[in-house]
């Protein structure tokens, strides 16, 4: 059990901490656990607290116990956020319950990356870590495929016709496509969100969790960034009311070939692929950039898209877009989805296929999200798109 005399010390440690909450917190994903200069707090939390705890007490808990800790505390804020609600914007036409919709097409795609781990079939997410009791990543665990990309965002109605396109028809590059998936991705990131703000609102106030001026911060900063999402939501219901599907930036790239890896993601760089700072101040409006990478049956389609007025992100993509290696541009992208995703699955032949070595190099890049505020645009040494990764297994 957590010491209130052992929390007041860690907090009394933090003396930097607090006046970054805000910002990072804006910028921050649903299951990152955060150190006193993370760029990417988690929307939990308890376990800022309990890595915080964790750092300095190590011999206080033991491992079991620890993540035992961890993932109650985990499921507790989970359940305290939880928001049914269908994303589309005009509720009338709303019919049956609010589903548990996938982010990413579940009996295809999402079948394409599972696999069998101890004779259960599974994927890997980069939000299934196992962490030491000195808080640094020990490993991913696999999860299983049911619970996967899974938000409470769209009645059966909307996630059934709004989708039917991509879900029962192969992706054709055209901006209805383009749109569809980016919306998705859009929703998915935006009720996150939603849900991190009601799980912060309704914080009870353990000896473990922060004081009321860090949880503040906390909550002022997630909703900085639910203001901002509103505001962008709008013109998506405005674009998806007028069929307007070609008024949003698209950049696309298809591989020849089938990588089990799936991304459905809204992504805010803070710098682009030639170091320009982009997302960098919190009162300024952060880029909100789709990103959609998804398998399909003999190919890999990844997808780009931001607004038109979005200068930051058309100037991401544009650098992107300027890419003349194909290697260099899938090397780019797998740094975007190791430093900037929230939502990416994996198969578990892509971990096995990692090694010893590149598992820990990934796992050394994942704290490295956690902990460092980059100066420039990070470059992953790891390259998902590689032939070694390719896959045979077929979606339908």
């Amino acid at each position: 059990m957590l010491s209130g005399s052992m929390t007041s010390q860690i907090i009394h440690l933090q003396n930097n901490f607090t006046g970054t909450l805000r910002r990072i917190e804006k910028k921050g994903y649903f299951w990152v656990p955060a150190t006193a200069s993370n760029k990417q707090i988690c929307k939990m939390l308890p376990l800022v607290a309990l890595r915080k705890f964790a750092s300095v007490s190590n011999n206080i808990m033991t491992p079991s116990d620890f993540k035992q800790t961890f993932k109650k505390t985990r499921s507790e804020f989970i359940n305290r956020g939880r928001i049914s609600e269908c994303f589309y914007h005009d509720k009338s036409e709303c019919k049956g319950i609010i589903k548990q919709s996938h982010s990413i097409q579940r009996n295809n795609r999402l079948s394409i990356i599972e696999g069998t781990v101890n004779g259960q079939n599974v994927i890997y997410s980069f939000t299934g870590l196992e962490f030491s009791t000195d808080g640094s990543i020990e490993t991913l665990k696999p999860i299983g495929k049911k619970v996967a990309s899974t938000f409470f965002g769209f009645c059966e109605y909307h996630d059934t016709l709004l989708f039917s396109p991509i879900e029962n028809f192969a992706f054709d590059d055209s901006d209805y496509h383009c749109f569809l998936h980016s919306y998705r991705s859009f929703a998915h990131s935006y009720h996150i969100k939603k849900e991190s703000l009601k799980a912060y609102s309704t914080e009870p106030n353990r000896d473990y969790s922060f004081g009321r001026s860090e949880l503040y911060q906390l909550v002022l900063g997630t909703q900085l960034a639910v203001n901002e999402l509103e505001t962008e939501k709008k013109k998506l219901d405005h674009l998806i009311q007028n069929k307007s599907y070609g008024d949003l930036e698209y950049l696309t790239y298809i591989l020849p070939k089938k990588i089990p890896i799936a991304c459905s993601s809204i992504i805010n760089p803070e710098y682009s692929y030639k170091n320009k700072p982009l997302n960098n101040n919190v009162n300024e409006p952060y880029s909100m950039i789709m990103l959609t990478v998804l398998p399909d049956y003999d190919k890999t389609i990844i997808i780009l898209a931001c607004f038109e007025d979005d200068t930051k992100g058309k100037l991401f993509l544009d650098e992107l877009n300027n890419i003349k290696s194909n290697l260099d541009f899938e090397k780019a992208i797998s740094s975007v989805l190791i430093n900037n995703a929230e939502n990416t699955f994996f198969s578990p032949d892509v971990w096995t296929a990692l090694g010893r070595q590149g598992q820990r190099q990934l796992c050394l890049e994942l704290e490295d999200v956690i902990k460092v505020i980059p100066k420039k645009f990070v470059h992953s040494k790891i390259n998902f798109f590689d032939q070694k990764f390719s896959s045979s297994k077929s979606p339908y």
